[in-house]
């Protein structure tokens, strides 16, 4: 990486730049890879849609957003696939990389999804929000190696059995311990974004406070299972979608607008413009 310490390497622009997907005249939608988000739900719809729109924008040839008795449609969203739970088993569906979490509930169905997905071995797995507290409340600890589980602090406090100020007080050893525990790649979002395997930890160089607004870590694990799909490793996708994300929310202060008004939607629509800028940078500085 670009720096590093003793203990944590510093991701810049320039080593995510070379991490992206490669592209491909070649190409078509199935090479590009079937996200399956198992995100949203009647009571919140939005993290779903949030997920999918995401994962559409980092890449993913096909993305299908799932949830029992759907409460999404396909008219208002025709650019991704809808499969009702009810009517659909999720293990009949196609998919490369999957999503387990965002609004979808805390509940004995998204704990018989994951214990599914463990005796599958099924190794594309991305856990976010309610799919975290349900393997925290159920101890479905450890997890394959490669998984990925994207926490806040308040969802970490809840694996670790600490409260949030200890986690915030030393954020490097709250994921050094998770990781540990969990076996599995630890993203911990927060300023500073810290990401654990059982050889290192990464922070990301980008980010700031807009950011801080409900929905963008949805928009983050969409991102996420999106690099999976396409055949990233766990801990490159994990280490350039929390980038590419944090590059966002730099992109919206260089524009010069107000850290207070940007969206987890804006963070989608600037995604293609920080991949693009990724993908040139050495033509840029060459």
């Amino acid at each position: 990486m670009e720096k590093s310490t003793a203990t944590v390497c510093i991701v810049g622009k320039k080593t995510v730049s070379k991490l992206l997907p490669a592209l491909s005249t070649k190409d078509h939608k199935a090479s590009r890879g079937r996200s399956l988000l198992l995100a949203g739900s009647q009571e919140y719809p939005g993290a779903g849609v949030l997920a999918a729109k995401a994962a559409l924008r980092a890449g993913s040839g096909y993305v299908m957003l799932a949830q029992k008795n759907i409460a999404v449609s396909s008219l208002e969203n025709p650019d991704f696939l809808l499969a009702d739970l009810t009517k659909k088993n999720w293990r009949d569906l196609k998919f490369d990389a999957v999503l387990v979490g965002p609004g979808f509930g805390v509940n004995e169905f998204t704990e018989e999804i994951i214990r599914g997905l463990k005796e599958m071995r099924f190794e594309k797995v991305v856990l976010d929000a309610d799919a975290i507290t349900v393997c925290a409340q159920k101890n479905l600890f450890p997890l394959p190696p490669t998984w990925i589980v994207t926490p806040h602090a308040g969802e970490l406090s809840r694996c670790l059995k600490i409260s949030t100020d200890e986690i915030n007080a030393d954020r490097l050893k709250a994921v050094q311990k998770a990781q540990e525990l969990l076996q599995c790649v630890v993203l911990l979002k927060g300023h500073g974004t810290l990401i654990a395997n059982s050889r290192r930890v990464y922070q990301i160089n980008s980010g700031n406070e807009a950011l801080a607004k409900a929905g963008t870590g949805d928009v983050l694990s969409g991102i996420i299972t999106a690099l999976r799909a396409q055949g990233l490793p766990a801990t490159r996708a994990a280490v350039v979608g929390a980038y590419v994300h944090g590059a966002t929310a730099n992109l919206w202060k260089a524009r010069k607008f107000d850290l207070l008004s940007m969206r987890a939607t804006d963070v989608i629509e600037l995604l293609p413009k920080v991949l693009y800028k990724l993908r040139n940078v050495f033509e840029k500085t060459t």
